[in-house]
């Protein structure tokens, strides 16, 4: 194997459940609708669902609230809508989400380079000798507010993934993910920063589970 591709799989090692922890297009103005956010209290963590590319937290009270061709939108404006928005972004934009969802989810729910990001995806696949879903899936999904106004236009989240591979590699797979708020909803940046490893979930705070 070469390096480009030992460093590819490592990144999808411990990164693969974020990117949690990091779909056909639906009618633009289906995405960029601005829905506004209920005041009902988030009730604390929630189970993880699987999604294209991984698993992401749903509430009912910060998002998403609409959904279309397997990609999903609609998040509260504050920092745990932030941090679910970058939860459900993240994974669908990784070669595990597949072409069709990743490009798509590029074009209309993120910000930055993304020419290079599409370049990047495409570059990646076929993805070969890759680890199963079931191994990239988090057991749990913790973030932390880093900088920034998650009740303003933006915000850098940090998103910690408990996997089995980020396990073997000494701790949690980290990617700190800087989001945008426009049109009325939450817009990742790309190219997200490479995965790295934490040793613990000091100063964060339980975002999902699997049950």
């Amino acid at each position: 194997m070469n390096a480009r591709a030992t460093q590819w799989r490592r990144s999808v090692l411990i990164g693969g459940g974020l990117a949690v922890v990091m779909i056909a297009i639906g009618a633009i103005g289906f995405l960029t609708r601005d829905k506004p956010a209920p005041t009902t209290p988030v009730p604390g963590p929630v189970e993880l669902s699987l999604v294209p590319g991984g698993a992401a937290v749903e509430s009912p009270s910060h998002g998403p609230w609409r959904r279309d061709g397997g990609r999903s939108a609609g998040f509260a404006h504050d920092a745990l809508g932030a941090a679910i928005a970058a939860s459900n972004i993240a994974p669908r934009i990784t070669p595990a989400a597949g072409i069709e969802v990743a490009e798509a989810t590029l074009a209309q729910q993120c910000y930055g380079d993304t020419t290079t990001a599409i370049t990047q995806l495409r570059a990646a696949l076929p993805r070969p000798n890759s680890p199963s879903q079931d191994a990239l899936v988090p057991r749990a999904l913790y973030y932390r507010v880093l900088a920034g106004d998650a009740t303003g236009e933006q915000v850098v989240v940090s998103l910690l993934a408990e996997t089995p591979q980020a396990r073997v590699l000494g701790g949690l797979s980290r990617v700190d993910a800087t989001l945008r708020w426009s049109d009325g909803d939450w817009r990742l940046r790309v190219p997200l920063p490479r995965p790295s490893v934490q040793d613990d979930t000091a100063g964060y705070t339980l975002l999902g589970w699997t049950s």
